[in-house]
């Protein structure tokens, strides 16, 4: 089969590589239907990770698919089912995935597809995608829906719902921000906070293309240079940029929530004094999908989200290489795998 490379900074290409086999009882085997990249596959094709420089390496870990083989313990799918699948590779049984955490499975620690930590799994703009623990990696998707937009739901798009929705329970008429910047993330986090939240939301970025998708998402979208309010009971760092995180920290009310999703490869200084006085509950880590994809592929049913909106582009799988290394690859391109 053919598995998309990251080589080196701005160069991906098309291997041939053996397909993966079902190698335990409770692994399934899935074909893409549509794939995406998450916001830190953009960073490491432009050399902003460390990552950057440890190519060759298969990219990739957002896709929905259909299942076309199935181990003799997987129980919950069968041949055909259209599924999402979680970007990290967890058992679902350890200490860590019974509360939640799958990206701290005990079992499997880091792992995941499309990064070369903890093993090599390959990645979802590979052309079969082999999935262990299936019965927990997988989520059936909703019938009705176009699984084309649903193609981040293994990551990006249920990290919205993670950052908005545990943090806003119990609050009456929540307002939440969303410092933008990484691409995709933020943009799910205002359709979760406007719509599933019920939340006054404001959008603070630069970018006119991401600024005029949170408008019509239903944000009140302001310059991340101009005025910013302080009075947020929930703010969500989507920017990988130190200057909008410290905005962020200092923009929630006392005992407010800060969920920061970008990735800061290096040190940066945080405001500890004006955290203190305030009382800020700040969590910055990685996402933990599995839990969160149901209740989002649930709002999606029900017509309350909106990824189509979040859709920067759709291409032909052939296309992979050239638009992600090309000058508009846009904040949440999506590859379709044809028959």
């Amino acid at each position: 089969m053919k598995s998309l490379m990251f080589v080196k900074p701005g160069e991906l290409r098309f291997d041939e590589v053996d397909e993966p086999q079902i190698l335990e009882p409770t692994d399934a085997l899935v074909r893409p239907i549509a794939s995406t990249t998450c916001d830190l596959d953009h960073h490491v094709i432009a050399d902003k990770t460390p990552f950057s420089t440890f190519g060759p390496f298969p990219l990739g870990h957002e896709c929905v698919g259909r299942v076309v083989a199935v181990g003799e313990e997987c129980a919950d799918f069968r041949v055909g089912d259209a599924v999402g699948v979680a970007w990290h590779i967890a058992c679902g049984t350890c200490a860590q995935c019974a509360i939640g955490h799958p990206a701290r499975c005990l079992r499997h620690g880091d792992a995941q597809y499309g990064l070369p930590v903890n093993g090599m799994w390959g990645g979802t703009f590979d052309e079969l995608v082999r999935v262990p623990y299936a019965d927990y990696n997988l989520a059936k998707l909703p019938d009705g829906i176009d699984p084309i937009h649903l193609a981040s739901i293994g990551d990006n798009l249920a990290l919205g719902w993670e950052t908005v929705m545990p943090s806003v329970e119990g609050i009456t008429d929540p307002k939440v921000a969303v410092f933008g910047g990484t691409g995709s993330i933020g943009l799910y986090a205002v359709d979760v906070a406007v719509h599933c939240a019920r939340a006054h939301t404001v959008y603070y970025d630069d970018d006119p293309v991401r600024m005029d998708v949170a408008a019509r998402l239903g944000a009140d979208v302001h310059d991340i240079n101009g005025k910013r309010d302080k009075d947020f009971h929930v703010a969500v760092d989507a920017s990988c940029d130190p200057d909008r995180l410290r905005a962020a920290l200092v923009s929630v009310v006392p005992e407010g929530t800060v969920n920061s999703v970008g990735i800061y490869f290096e040190d940066v200084s945080l405001p500890m004094l004006a955290l203190y006085q305030r009382g800020v509950n700040f969590h910055n880590g990685k996402g933990m999908a599995r839990p969160n994809m149901t209740p989002t592929l649930r709002a999606v049913a029900d017509r309350t989200l909106h990824p189509e909106l979040v859709t920067s582009g759709i291409y032909d799988w052939e296309q992979i290489p050239d638009v992600l290394t090309g000058p508009n690859a846009g904040h949440k391109p999506i590859f379709v795998l044809g028959d």
